[in-house]
Parts: structure tokens; sequence; C-alpha cells
């Protein structure tokens, strides 16, 4: 593939993030370059995610960009199609444990303005969604949720962003950082160099191989979540759903999307890439080892003793193998689901995937324009959540690319958080 020899937007990864990005600095009048090492977009994590455009049940340093994600999306969804449905986020409490810990959803939502956001027992949840009949306490609700498909969704921006003249080149991986006198200058691709004054990696597990090329440390641990999709069943219900054990969508061909809910259970593939920053995950791990099931990757262990190295853009495979999917998991899960909604019960699944997630010590994305060279953008570790912030991330990005900064809240997702004091443990693993 021939690759522009400049721009002024180079992206690297074609998942949401980089395709919104590519969008809206095309669309602002940049030449952009989208520049990926898989085949398509979405292949690894944005287009495998659950795809609930969900605004509750965040940390109150995400809620700004949530709303304005979710109105972002709405706004796309009049210029493409990618199956969005706004019907609304109901959180399922199963169990009396359960209520402390929608309550403080609910008190953090309030101090964010998302007033709509209440508590409700089982009989006005029921009001709701007619279909849940089986057994549950109550819900949480918000009603401006929303969902699409993933892989569209993506798709619809990484095709805007062809329609505003960026130049997308799927099949070419990047294999280095390029800079002097402390600026970015481009990229070096497996099909040549693109120089520019602006870079913005959004490569998600494999970030923090890229940007050691330049000398910077970012703290990721991948891991993958399982999932699954149904045969197509009569319509039940609209509105996504989350609870410990189980979170579903269902699409408007039928088919409904399963996940294993709040804080599933996740496989770790351990390589010796794991000493890197082990202090800051090691709390993490030991406070949610009954969520983490370890694999020992023997043939990347390896891999990583003959290059000498434990992160290295060599390390980064051209195209990913499909990741590893834990069945039982989330056959349980559509069980659970199944309680609470009997129709569902018989429904089979036909189809299983697993998705890479890139996940932070604190739970938190990092989104910052500052830790690098001057003009080199950041943005990763969306721990599992980040679907939703797409739209807005890639104005983010757009901003801090052509003008060095962004008026959206974004201080509290800064690099510098894992150096300086003490890093925060979130209350759940995903």
């Amino acid at each position: 593939m021939t690759l522009p020899s400049t721009a002024d937007v180079i992206v690297v990864g074609s998942g949401i993030t980089g395709a919104a990005t590519a969008a809206a600095a095309a669309a602002r009048g940049a030449s952009v370059v989208l520049i990926d090492k898989e085949e398509g977009p979405a292949r690894e994590g944005s287009g495998r995610a659950q795809g609930s455009l969900r605004v509750q049940g965040r940390h109150g340093a995400e809620f700004p960009l949530a709303q304005e994600a979710v109105r972002l999306w709405t706004e796309a969804a009049e210029d493409g199609d990618f199956e969005m449905v706004t019907g609304g986020n109901l959180y399922f409490r199963t169990t009396d444990e359960e209520l402390p810990v929608l309550r403080h959803l609910v008190d953090e939502a309030h101090r964010a303005g998302l007033t709509d956001v209440e508590l409700l027992d089982a009989e006005r949840t029921r009001e709701i969604i007619p279909c849940a009949t089986g057994p549950f306490q109550g819900a949480m609700w918000s009603p401006v949720d929303a969902a699409c498909q993933p892989e569209k969704g993506t798709a619809y921006y990484v095709e805007r962003a062809r329609r505003a003249g960026a130049h997308i080149a799927h099949g070419v991986k990047v294999t280095r950082l390029l800079e002097a006198g402390g600026r970015i200058t481009g990229v070096d691709t497996t099909a040549g160099p693109v120089q520019g004054p602006a870079v913005v990696v959004g490569a998600g597990v494999w970030t923090p191989h890229l940007t050691r090329t330049v000398g910077l440390k970012v703290p990721i641990m991948p891991v993958i979540m399982s999932e699954l999709e149904t045969e197509p069943v009569e319509p039940l219900f609209t509105q996504t759903i989350r609870a410990f054990g189980f979170g579903a969508r269902q699409r408007p061909c039928g088919r409904v999307v399963v996940s294993a809910g709040l804080n599933a259970k996740v496989t770790h593939d351990v390589t010796l890439a794991d000493l890197n920053g082990l202090r800051l995950w090691l709390p993490r791990a030991l406070s949610f080892r009954k969520n983490l099931k370890l694999h020992l990757d023997t043939r990347r262990v390896l891999q990583q003793i003959r290059h000498r190295s434990t992160l290295s853009t060599g390390l980064v495979p051209d195209i990913s193998p499909e990741p590893w999917v834990d069945r039982p998991l989330v056959d349980a899960s559509l069980a659970r689901l199944s309680n609470v909604i009997p129709e569902l019960r018989g429904a089979r699944a036909e189809r299983y995937w697993g998705g890479l997630v890139d996940i932070t010590p604190d739970g938190l994305p990092v989104i910052d324009g500052k830790a690098g060279p001057t003009g080199l953008t950041i943005i990763t570790g969306l721990s599992g959540h980040g679907f939703t912030l797409g739209p807005v991330l890639g104005e983010i990005a757009t901003d801090l690319s052509l003008e060095g900064r962004t008026n959206r809240p974004i201080d509290d997702f800064a690099l510098a958080r894992f150096t300086e004091g003490s890093v925060a443990r979130p209350e759940m693993m995903i």
C-alpha cells in the first residue's frame, strides 16, 4: 500500500477512538492518515464490545464526556445506520448486598446533573420492561442511555473520515513514533514513513509497545472479555441491561447479545510484560483475584525472550489471533438473564467471541496530549467502558492535535497520575 508522505494528523488504530478522530480532524480541514495493522476497522476491541452507549454507572470524571458522546452518537445516527436504539439502561438488583453499590452510582449521577437516574422497586421496573417476570429486587434506571451495533458504528466513522478526505490504510503496522527536538515528526510503518506534526495513538492494548519508542511508559493490562449472541427471538426489550453476573441488549433483528455483566470475570494471558508497572497492578490484581482467570502465554514469553524485550513493536502481531473465549462464563450469564426474563429460556447461543480490553490500574482512561513529545496524543486504557466515549474522544484528540489544547475536562485522565502519588483502586474489575 502506498501511503501519503505527509499528513497534518496521523492516527494509529481504527477502533472507535481512531475512527472518530480521523473523521473529526478531516472534517475540520486537516489532511489525515488513519493506519491500522488489521485488515479492517474495530477488529480487536471496539467491534467486539457489547454495544451499550451508557451514561450512568460511571466515575464522576467521565460523566461530561459520556453525555456529550451520546449526543454525538444520536446526531450520527441521523446520517448512518448502525442499529442505534435509545431504550435506556437498567441495572438489575438481585441481592441485598448490591443496594449500596447502586445507591452510590445514583448519587454520582445526580451530582453530575443526571437527575433522571433513579432507583426502582421490582414493580416499577416491570412497568418499564414487562418481560422481566422472574425474581429480582429492583433496578437502577437511566432513560437516556442507548445502544448500537459496535462494528457498524465504528465502520460508520471510518467511512465518514473517508468521505471527509482522510486516507485509510488497513493492513499497515506502525513500527515507530518519530521525534526530533522534543516534537513528534511522524511515524515509521511497514509501508514506509509518514511525516507529520501530530500523531494520535489509539492502539488499544498495543499502545505501550508504540509509546515505548519515544521512552513513554503507559501501564496497560490486556484482558479478554467474553460475549455471546443468541439466535433471533421475539422482540422482548429495547433497554440495555447490566447486573452482577449478566448484561444484555437485544438487537433490532431479535438476537440478544449477552456479556458477563458488572464485575465480570476476565481472562489475562500472563507474560513477562506483566513485570512492567507491577507495583501499580499488584494491588488491583489482589483485590480482584476472583475476577481474573490467568493463563500463561508460553508462546509469547518465548517470543519476548528471543526479542530480549517485553515491550516492542516487534512483538505486536501483524494480525492478532482470535482471543480465547470463556464459553461457560457467558453461558452462565445467559442462564442468569433467563431467570429474570424467562422467555429467553431455551434461546440458543449462535455465536461466541472475545474482545481485547485495555485496562488501567485505576479503571480510568488515559487521555493525554502532554505526556510525551509535543504533538503526541495518547488515548488508551478505556477499561471496558470506552466504546460510548468514542465520538467525543475523537473531538478531544482533534482539539489537541490541531490546537494543542481542549476545553473538555480531561485533567483526571493524565498519564502522570500513575507516577504522582498513590493510585486509586476502582470498586469493580470491569
